[in-house]
Formats: structure tokens, C-alpha cells, sequence
């Protein structure tokens, strides 16, 4: 199948998550970057444009591709609130999830600049939502840091879909009473790590670290009560936890029921570091970019995150595919596909789509968001037909 077909379905679900406040013009450029972001799974405009060269969807030649990429890093009208804010909205409503989990978290683009961003978990990865970027290694001006998180969270709350549980998690560097505060102030859950110097109190008063829950190796301790003495004290659950590879213990502060469940729920923040590994190492390549100034570099984090969410949306569908083959039944181990990532299986279909290699008829949904990672899903798809295949065998034959 033609890469040009590719491109038109690519711009036929921009046409439909993205309705106002952007033309036919710019819509079709900001498919053709989509398109060339994931072709040359790199972010650069001349690496882009090579790729969008190799693809034939234009007779220009790399160099006026790129002019053309250029132009639209200037285009006013690609803007995350435009383009990806809609396009998420469309997707997090029609998915029907039960609950999302929101993970916040701040990155750097080597030493040239800082994002902050906050990502919706989903089956071990994470689809970008909002983000804010400044310079780095220089004081901030304008608002100031926890401004930020809260202007990120205000974005969000017009985002997300109505009446659906959140849980926001966040690793350490937000484990303060500001960031807390912002939360709950919204009505939302959170499971937040701590310093593990940072004092609680339980139920009959006795105040104390929290890592003296857990001081130990192969330890876990929790408890109901307050924390940040110094702030004046926050009502909280804590679940410390020191497995045998921690250095140190893993201190989690919640507003969930307290059960030891919150360490495993909090295992999923860990989604977001693959996302910032499939922008910078296995995906984009956003470090070896070749933009350095902020307005660019928003225009293009647009293309990144909206290429982020079609590959996810492929890969979604191999996923589905490869779940509804019945198991043998023979197989006790990860199969083949459970080495890789919804992420990487999305970026292998869209290579066959763009080869010509299988027919082009993507569904760009995202579905089974209650679902565990792929890995464990696809592992336990073949592990639950085994283990009843041989509790079948084991049975003994009943005579009359």
C-alpha cells in the first residue's frame, strides 16, 4: 500500500479529533510532520525531511521539505491547546476508561532546556498530555516553579473526561506539601514518594521518620495518620517499602485506603520514564534535535507527542490481534511479542504499513485501558492457558 494512503488516514483522524481554530493548510502540513517524525523516528527537520523525501508524498526535493518543516515551526496555529490538547480530550472520551493514572514528572532536553510534563498511563506507557518548557541552567523568570504545576493542572482539568477516578503520581521531587495541596485541592487522589527524612505521626501521636517503618531489607510498614511536621501537617496514609535491589526504602505518602496495593499502584509512574526514553533514545531522538529556541521547540514537541500518541494507537491494534489467537496452551515462558513494547510493535506496523508490506486499515483507538502492562498481559494470555491445560492433564479420569 502507497506511504501516500498512510498519510491521508493519518490526516483523516486529524480532521476528526482536531475541528477548530486550525486550517486545511496547516492541517495537512501538521500530518505531513506527524508522518515524518515517525518515518524518520527522529526529530530533526532535515532528518524529517529525508524521510518525507524517501516516502514520495511530495515531488519536492529534501531541501524544500525541510524549508517546509521550518515554516510551520513558525505556524502560530500549532500549539498544544490547538492540536494535541482536542486530539487527547477525543481519545481519553471515547476510550471509556474506568480510571486514569496521571504521572507528573520534569526532563531535560541534555543541557538546553527543561519539561515539565504530566502523561496518562497506559499499559506500561505514557501518552503526553500537557507540558511546559524553559531554559536550563538559568534562573527562572516569570512564573515561578509551582506556578507551573498549577497552570499544568488547571489545563488538565479541561482535558480529562468527567467523573472518572484520578490518581496522580509523582516521584520525589514533589513530595512536598505544595504539590499535595494543588492535588487534593482539585478532589483528585495521589500517591506521592517521599523523603525518607520527612516526619509522620500516627494515630496515638508518636512522630517519626518514615523510613523507620521499614529500616531494613525485606521490610514494609505502613500506617494512617499526618505528615510534613513542619508544614503543619497533612492528613495522609504512608507505605514504606525496602525490597532486596532498593538502596534505600520506597516512601509513599497517599490519600488512597491504606493498603500495601499502593506500592504496586506506584509502580506505574515508572510509564513515564519509558516515555521519555522513547522521545529521546528509542523513539525521537529529541537530544540530537537540531531546534534550540523555545517557540520551535513547542511546535515540534507537538509533532512529537501527537506521533507518540498514532504509534501507541498502532501498536494498540497489534496488541489486539495478537490477543485474540487462542494459546496452545503449550507455552510457559514470555512468547516473542511480550519482548517488546506496545510503542515499538506501533512503530514495526506503521514501517509495514509505509513499505507496502501489509494493507493499511488502522483504527487508531485505544482501548483495555484497565489492562496491565503489555508484557505481563501478553505473558498471562499464554501462562493461564497452560496452567489449566495442566490442571486438565492432572485431573484423574472419574469411572462410574
Amino acid at each position: 500500500m502507497p506511504p501516500k494512503q498512510v498519510y491521508q488516514k493519518i490526516l483523516q483522524l486529524l480532521q476528526e479529533t482536531l475541528t477548530e481554530g486550525i486550517d486545511g493548510r496547516s492541517l495537512e502540513r501538521l500530518a505531513l510532520l506527524v508522518i515524518g517524525i515517525i518515518a524518520a523516528k527522529h526529530g530533526a527537520p532535515a532528518q524529517i525531511a529525508k524521510a518525507l523525501r524517501t516516502l514520495r508524498l511530495s515531488p519536492a526535493q529534501a531541501e524544500s521539505l525541510e524549508r517546509r518543516i521550518r515554516r510551520l515551526e513558525n505556524d502560530p496555529e500549532i500549539t498544544a491547546e490547538i492540536c494535541v490538547h482536542p486530539f487527547a480530550r477525543w481519545h481519553l472520551r471515547y476510550g471509556k476508561p474506568q480510571r486514569l493514572w496521571l504521572i507528573v514528572d520534569a526532563t531535560t532536553q541534555e543541557d538546553r532546556l527543561v519539561m515539565l510534563t504530566i502523561s496518562v498511563w497506559y499499559r506500561g506507557r505514557a501518552l503526553p498530555l500537557v507540558w511546559t518548557i524553559w531554559e536550563a541552567n538559568t534562573p527562572l523568570t516569570g512564573k515561578r516553579f509551582w506556578e507551573r504545576v498549577e497552570g499544568l493542572l488547571t489545563v488538565l482539568e479541561g482535558l480529562l473526561p468527567v467523573q472518572v477516578p484520578l490518581i496522580v503520581m509523582a516521584d520525589r521531587a514533589f513530595g512536598t506539601p505544595a504539590f499535595i495541596d494543588l492535588v487534593t485541592r482539585r478532589g483528585w487522589q495521589y500517591i506521592v514518594r517521599v523523603q525518607g527524612q520527612t516526619r509522620c505521626c500516627d494515630r496515638v501521636g508518636r512522630v517519626r521518620r518514615v523510613l523507620e517503618l521499614a529500616a531494613d531489607k525485606h521490610q514494609r510498614g505502613k500506617m494512617s495518620g499526618s505528615v510534613f511536621k513542619k508544614a503543619g501537617w497533612r492528613e495522609a496514609n504512608v507505605v514504606v517499602y525496602q525490597g532486596n535491589c532498593h538502596q534505600a526504602p520506597v516512601c509513599l505518602v497517599s490519600n488512597l485506603p491504606l493498603d500495601w496495593r499502593i506500592y504496586y499502584y506506584y509502580r506505574r509512574r515508572f510509564g513515564i520514564e519509558a516515555g521519555f526514553r522513547d522521545y529521546k533514545s528509542h523513539g525521537w531522538e529529541w537530544e540530537q534535535g537540531q531546534v534550540k529556541d523555545l517557540a520551535h521547540m513547542e511546535r515540534l514537541l507537538v509533532g512529537m507527542a501527537l506521533a507518540t500518541w498514532v504509534v501507541l494507537c498502532a501498536g494498540c491494534q497489534v496488541a489486539a490481534e495478537l490477543l485474540s489467537k487462542p494459546p496452545t496452551g503449550n507455552r510457559r515462558t514470555r512468547p516473542y511479542e511480550g519482548k517488546f513494547s506496545l510503542f515499538t510493535l506501533g512503530l514495526d506496523r506503521l514501517k509495514e504499513w509505509l513499505m507496502g508490506a501489509l494493507e493499511c486499515t488502522p483504527r487508531w483507538q485505544l482501548c483495555d485501558w484497565e489492562a496491565p502492562n503489555w508484557e505481563t498481559q501478553i505473558r498471562n494470555h499464554h501462562a493461564y492457558a497452560f496452567v489449566f491445560k495442566c490442571s486438565r492433564l492432572a485431573t484423574p479420569s472419574v469411572r462410574p
